[in-house]
């Protein structure tokens, strides 16, 4: 049975929290780091361990999608690899951890599919009270580097400077904004290429719904600040506002519903655990 990795869950977290790796970190910050990742780990060794888990079978080629993902968000594979290597990693024990992590989520997937779709009586009464417009949306991709004055290259002059350098080669008509995210954001959202998901007004900080919902698709933005650090926005799509059918909003509204059932049954297996 594959393992859980901790190095690897360290690492994660390090840079999820910290936006750094552990060796980078204080004493402080690393045992909180290691607490995340022991926790996380004694849950994966749960899941993989229960029925379901056992049954979850994670295809090669999956693990080599995510490997080469992660290896992208580096200037080499030299540098990769001497990152693993200061992790307590290498590409193997770096496969294996890959394969865990997406079998603890296939497992729950699993899991979650076992819910019932809602009821007709729920989708009716949610109906009755629903506004039928959408309101405008927009699809974004963003760059985030963060302000942390602990770390010198996340102070608010050095994070300036790079965000700075980022744009200019998201301005270049030869640098695919999602590669830029995907090796430059400070963002989980990298991992997607800095997609972010179609938002309405109110969804994301003023800031950048401000630029944002005044952008035409396709344009890149002036550098953002939010609290969270600099930001650069590109507008992938326009979704116009529109009146809704019935019958899409029974869809959405069931859609919803079964979300949060499926939600509210992995949490109840979790629990079993």
């Amino acid at each position: 049975m594959v393992q859980p990795s901790l190095s690897y869950s360290m690492l994660k977290f390090s840079l999820q929290m910290f936006h750094c790796a552990p060796h980078k970190l204080d004493s402080h910050s690393l045992r909180a780091v290691r607490k995340r990742a022991e926790d996380e780990c004694t849950l994966q060794k749960k899941i993989l361990k229960s029925k379901e888990g056992m049954e979850v079978v994670v295809p090669g080629r999956s693990i080599k999608e995510a490997m080469a993902k992660i290896a992208s968000r580096y200037e080499s594979v030299d540098a990769f690899e001497q990152d693993l290597r200061i992790n307590n990693l290498d590409n193997e024990t770096m496969a294996k951890a890959l394969e865990a992590d997406l079998a603890v989520d296939a497992t729950m997937s699993l899991v979650a599919d076992r819910a019932e779709p809602p009821g007709k009586e729920q989708v009716a009464e949610i109906l009755t009270s629903a506004v039928d417009e959408k309101p405008e949306q927009r699809c974004m991709r963003h760059i985030l580097v963060t302000i942390n004055d602990q770390f010198p290259d996340n102070s608010r002059r050095a994070a300036l400077v790079r965000i700075t350098k980022v744009r200019e080669k998201a301005l270049s008509s030869d640098v695919d904004f999602s590669e830029l995210a995907l090796r430059y954001s400070e963002c989980p959202s990298a991992l997607k290429g800095g997609s972010i998901s179609p938002v309405s007004r109110g969804q994301i900080y003023p800031s950048l719904e401000e630029t944002l919902f005044k952008m035409e698709a396709g344009e890149i933005s002036e550098i953002v600040e939010s609290n969270m650090g600099f930001h650069v926005l590109r507008c992938e799509k326009i979704i116009a506002a529109e009146k809704l059918t019935r019958e899409s909003m029974e869809a959405q509204i069931r859609a919803n519903l079964h979300a949060r059932i499926k939600k509210k049954v992995l949490l109840a297996w979790l629990a079993g655990l």
